[in-house]
C-alpha cells in the first residue's frame, strides 16, 4: 500500500509538472485544462463517483496551486460537452500582478 501511494505522488507531481509547464508557456490571461488532466495532477482522496478513469478532482489542493502560480481557477461548466457535465474543463485566469501574494496574506484559506 505505502508503495502504491508512493507511485501516485510521484505520478501525480509528473501531472503538475506538465500542467506547470504548460501554463507558463500560455500567453493569454486565461488557459483551459481538460478535467481528467487536472484531476491525474490533484487527485482526490475520495472515489470519482461519476468516472472510473480518473480520480476525483481536489479543488482546495489545485487552488493553493494555481495561486501560488499566479493564476486563479474555477470550473467552466459552460465549455463541458453534454457528456461531461460531472468533468467540466478547468479555467485558469491570470491574476494580477502581485495577486498571488495577496491571496495568500493573513486571513485567506
Amino acid at each position: 500500500m505505502q508503495a502504491t501511494q508512493a507511485v501516485a505522488r510521484r505520478e501525480s507531481r509528473a501531472w503538475q509538472s506538465a500542467l506547470d509547464r504548460a501554463l507558463s508557456a500560455h500567453d493569454s490571461e486565461d488557459a483551459l485544462a481538460r478535467y481528467p488532466h487536472v484531476a491525474f495532477a490533484f487527485p482526490s482522496a475520495s472515489p470519482n463517483p461519476y468516472s472510473r478513469d480518473y480520480p476525483l478532482l481536489d479543488y482546495r489542493e489545485l487552488k493553493e496551486w494555481a495561486t501560488s502560480r499566479g493564476w486563479r481557477v474555477r470550473p467552466a461548466p459552460e465549455r463541458a460537452p453534454a457528456n461531461e457535465k460531472y468533468s467540466p474543463p478547468v479555467r485558469f485566469t491570470r491574476l494580477p500582478r502581485g495577486g498571488a501574494r495577496r491571496a495568500s496574506g493573513p486571513g485567506r484559506h
